[in-house]
């Protein structure tokens, strides 16, 4: 017989276990190829989604003077070779075009560069992110390409290194699953491959003892696992390409074709099957060519097996501890981060030492079942020693459905904990269920007519600000503390923003401060003041005497500009500014007629203010004031006073004024405003402005300020005191309060865009605040911010943002409804643009996407594999045991009862896998999952993981798979064996 024949009929007799093989390699083949591909899809739909968020992709421009005509090309190539330096080989287009300067003879040029979306992958995006920062200065550098300077705008830069961040993390975290499925591939065909081994023992001795040799025989192994695997491969990747292409999955992949995509995986898989097969057999060959004894007491192997456990529980527990250190692979670096491969493998060495300490103790576990059921003699004893006695046999089964069941467990709880922290994570973004931010110094409207909306229960204004302690971004919210309980949602509920809220409640700063009546239009100020130019001749500071106007006309030097001065100060005014705060803490500017500077006292202004002391008469329009928290008409209240001096160059300046009286009028006629019964202080003291400030002769809004200036001062400010000058109330984050070691009770400050640092006093802190996008963020009540700001800063930022609450139980939709008629609000009001986010979604690009289907396919593939593994473990064991069949019916054991004992012995050993995999499954979810599913939220708050939950609707498809093949593998080795003893029977009864 030739020796290909002979390899043929060897193959023949073992067909079913090498079908089984191949089906082995042709499921990892196609689980590995279409989880790549599907995470790749995922990543350009990131890519897609970042770099557009939902519109038009980011650009980024560079706009500088046009060259002469001569020099325009020149210019322009100049300015083609930077791009090209900076952004290549990134896809992208660049367009020119000339605009005019209305002030100017020379035009500008502009460059625009916009990504090809379509054709970017994620290595273009930190080409896209360097190259923007890198931009300016490069052009500036270049004398060819910036004339009189140059300006680098758009916000491409920031949409790449957001979307960068965000498939960074989404890589690093799909190679956890991908790792997993990996494992129970290669677990899968090393135990298919050593129950082959076994099926084969016999076979091998016997082509020993006829000549062959260990090299022959590991050659054959190799040809006909190369035949076995490459069919198994084959079949694998037409798989995964119908899978992709049915899926749509291929087209969100940028480029190539889906076979050239899935080589790489299919090699790799080729060869390590290959490997394990050749390597399996080549062993059995050479240990029945030594003619080593048979290891029958099993000591060896009990010894070999607990050194294995020993050696994965250690690797586990080092990986283990390196991925919770960071609670994700990705490792944070001075570039950004890096994937640590160590970590991604945790979950995949901890189900394989699950499974390695399950196949150790399964061998003393069926002894101990064997001894007890010794007890009452039966066939659950001979049962409970066939298990026992087939150790090797009986592992396969064990391992893949250990490692089955831990990656349904860690899928499904990804996808439960994932979903459950990306609506934390939307709710604690949004911090209610509609938050709108109109443009930049704009209002978005009045709180009734949000509260008006049909699906509207609530609504607060809110003001944000962003600033950085040493390298860390903090936010600071200021909301009204009477309406966050109603108008705020949290990511630990109702409770949680009442915790807040009570924390923050008082009685405000604004309690002692004159308040106008409900319905004030106007108001009517009568002052008395004057102001004049300080006679420098003379000793005496803010007391100097006023200089005469015939002394300051004489003093006028004969140069034009010398000239000009003195009248122009004479022409000027002097402006008034009265702040009001409505109920809920917004200021506004309500402007007073301004003063007259009259020098020469003539007395021909209409509100002149001079060297000679004199009362005028002033007027201002009062906006309406909007409603309070419980729907009353609203009410201003009187804050402080700006005074805008006129620059006077070379001259020292001098204004005192004092406010006798104020009057509201209303519908109703004129009410007396009390600011007498209020104690006001100067805010701020800055030599550079040679400003002094104290109160005129009794109580009340007055003030004396001196200025010396080339060019206008800023505002001279007097303000109600409120007690609070030690620290507004603050409610801080337990990440912030750790980072500037500080507790309730305590007292620290916070960084603000405007107005340097803002001291606060800690009332509490907790877990995470609403609207935050930050760990590190504090929420003050807005009256309290913006008074600190009055006090800390010449110009406040206004209260830019809407806070809207959906009436209890909204839907998704109702709150989508109530965002769109909130965003109508605000652009019937003509503020400008407008950002809505909603409670229902943060509205960017679903970084756990990849991860999710990296999962998924994970945790399908270790079952279908488990499946084979224990179908090969059926089939090998049903040929292998045929002889006791026909022992066990000619003792009296009848085929019904040999069927059952054998399907009871599959039963009990992966019963006992599925209970193993299952609790390592919970115990490695309960450990990382947390951590990975946060680490996908790039951009958002990191929230408290919620309890490790089982997501039915991720968990049901494959766990039902898994428990209905192993019945029905079980059920068929009862009929097959059953079938067997009865054909035993007959042809016994035939004889």
């Amino acid at each position: 017989m030739s020796r290909a024949r002979l390899l043929v009929r060897r193959a023949g007799a073992n067909r079913g276990l090498l079908v089984l093989v191949a089906l082995l390699v042709a499921t990892v083949t196609a689980a590995l190829g279409t989880g790549a591909g599907m995470v790749r899809s995922a990543e350009a739909r990131i890519v897609h989604d970042g770099l557009t968020r939902g519109g038009e992709p980011g650009v980024v421009a560079v706009t500088t003077r046009l060259a002469p005509e001569e020099e325009v090309a020149a210019q322009d190539a100049a300015l083609h070779g930077v791009v090209d330096a900076l952004f290549a080989p990134a896809p992208y287009d660049l367009g020119r075009e000339e605009i005019p300067d209305d002030d100017s003879d020379d035009p500008f040029v502009r460059w625009t560069l916009t990504p090809d979306v379509a054709a970017t992958d994620a290595a273009d995006l930190r080409l896209l992110a360097s190259g923007t920062d890198a931009l300016l200065e490069a052009v500036l550098a270049d004398d060819d390409v910036a004339v009189r300077g140059a300006e680098v705008t758009g916000d491409l830069g920031q949409r790449a290194h957001d979307t960068v961040v965000a498939t960074g993390a989404a890589s690093a975290v799909a190679l956890v699953p991908m790792l997993v499925l990996a494992l129970a591939g290669v677990v899968a065909v090393a135990q298919v491959a050593r129950l082959l081994a076994a099926t084969r023992a016999g076979e091998v001795r016997l082509l020993v003892s006829r000549g062959a040799s260990p090299v022959q025989l590991t050659a054959a192994a190799a040809l006909e696992a190369g035949v076995v695997v490459l069919a198994g491969v084959a079949v694998g990747v037409g798989a995964a390409v119908a899978v992709l292409a049915g899926q749509g999955a291929w087209q969100g992949a940028a480029g190539g074709s889906p076979v050239a995509a899935l080589a790489p995986s299919a090699a790799a898989t080729a060869v390590l099957a290959v490997l394990v097969l050749v390597a399996v057999e080549g062993l059995q060959a050479r240990a029945a060519a030594a003619l080593r004894p048979a290891d029958s007491s099993g000591r060896a192997r009990q010894a070999a097996a607990w050194g294995t456990v020993a050696l994965v529980v250690v690797a586990a527990g080092v990986t283990l501890w390196l991925l919770r250190r960071y609670g994700s692979p990705l490792v944070p670096t001075p570039d950004g981060g890096q994937t640590d491969p160590a970590a991604a493998a945790a979950p995949a060495l901890v189900l394989a030492a699950a499974a390695a300490g399950a196949v150790a103790l399964l061998g003393p576990l069926a002894r101990t079942w064997a001894a007890i059921a010794a007890r009452r003699p039966d066939l659950r004893v001979l049962t409970a020693r066939q298990v026992a006695r087939r150790l090797a046999v009986t592992a396969v089964p064990v391992v893949l459905v250990v490692v089955a069941a831990g990656s349904v467990v860690l899928a499904s709880a990804y996808d439960g904990t994932g979903h459950a922290l990306r609506v934390a994570a939307a709710t604690v973004a949004a911090g209610s269920d509609v938050r709108l931010v109109a443009a930049p110094g704009t209002s978005p409207g009045s709180v009734a007519e949000y509260e008006s909306l049909p699906g509207a229960s609530a609504a607060a204004p809110a003001r944000v600000e962003e600033g950085r302690v040493d390298t860390v971004p903090v936010s600071t919210t200021g909301l009204p503390a009477e309406r966050i309980a109603s108008v705020a949602s949290g990511a630990g509920g109702q409770q949680e923003v009442d915790e807040i809220a009570g924390g923050l409640r008082g009685p405000g700063p604004y309690a002692d401060n004159p308040r106008l009546p409900v319905g004030t239009t106007g108001l009517e100020l009568r002052a008395t003041g004057q102001y004049y130019v300080v006679d420098q001749s003379l000793p005496g500071g803010v007391a100097g005497e006023p200089a005469t106007w015939a002394s300051l006309v004489e003093a006028v030097g004969p140069m034009p500009t010398e000239q000009g001065r003195l009248p122009a100060l004479e022409g000027s005014t002097i402006g008034l500014t009265l702040w009001l705060a409505d109920a809920d803490g917004r200021l506004v500017g309500v402007d007073v007629e301004d003063l007259d500077v009259d020098l020469d006292g003539a007395g021909e202004e209409a509100r002149p203010m001079g060297p000679d002391e004199g009362t005028v008469e002033l007027r201002a329009e009062v906006p309406p004031a909007p409603r309070t928290a419980d729907g009353a008409p609203g009410s201003w209240t009187v804050v402080a006073l700006d005074t805008l001096l006129p620059g006077s160059p070379s001259a020292l300046t001098t204004l005192r004024l004092r406010v006798d009286a104020m009057a509201a009028v209303t519908d109703d006629g004129k009410a007396d405003v009390d600011v007498d019964g209020t104690d006001w202080a100067p805010v701020g003291d800055d030599p550079t402005r040679l400003a002094v400030f104290r109160s005129r002769e009794g109580t009340g809004l007055s003030l004396a300020a001196q200025a010396d200036f080339d060019a206008a001062p800023g505002p001279v400010r007097v303000m109600a005191t409120d007690g609070e000058r030690e620290g507004v109330p603050a409610v801080l984050s337990r990440d912030l309060a750790t980072m500037l070691d500080v507790g309730p009770g305590g007292s620290t400050q916070l960084p603000l865009e405007v107005g340097g640092r803002l001291p606060v006093r800690v009332v509490d802190v907790v877990d995470v605040l609403p609207g935050s996008l930050h760990p590190a963020a504090a929420m003050v009540g807005l009256a309290e911010m913006q008074v600190a700001s009055l006090r800390l800063s010449t110009t406040v930022p206004g209260a830019d943002e809407m806070w809207v609450r959906a009436v209890p139980g909204a839907g998704d939709d109702d709150v989508r409804r109530l965002a769109t008629a909130a965003g109508q609000v605000v652009a019937a009001a003509g503020t400008g643009p407008v950002q809505v986010t909603t409670s229902t979604g943060t509205g960017g690009a679903d970084a756990a996407e990849p991860v999710r289907l990296a999962f998924a396919v994970a945790a399908l593939a270790s079952v279908l594999l488990a499946l084979v593994g224990v179908a090969a473990v059926s089939v090998a064991t049903v040929r292998e045991r045929r002889g006791e069949v026909a022992v066990l019916r000619a003792v009296g054991v009848p085929p019904r009862a040999q069927g059952s004992g054998r399907a009871l012995e599959l039963v009990a050993v992966t019963a006992a896998a599925l209970v193993t995999g299952l609790l390592a499954g919970w115990a490695l979810a309960a450990a990382v999952v947390p951590g990975l599913a946060a680490s996908t939220l790039t951009g958002f708050a990191v929230v408290p993981a919620p309890s490790t939950t089982l997501a039915l609707g991720t968990a049901l498809a494959p766990g039902l798979l898994l428990v209905a093949g192993l019945a029905a593998v079980a059920l068929a080795v009862r009929a097959t064996v059953t079938g067997q003893a009865r054909e035993g029977a007959y042809r016994e009864e035939v004889r």
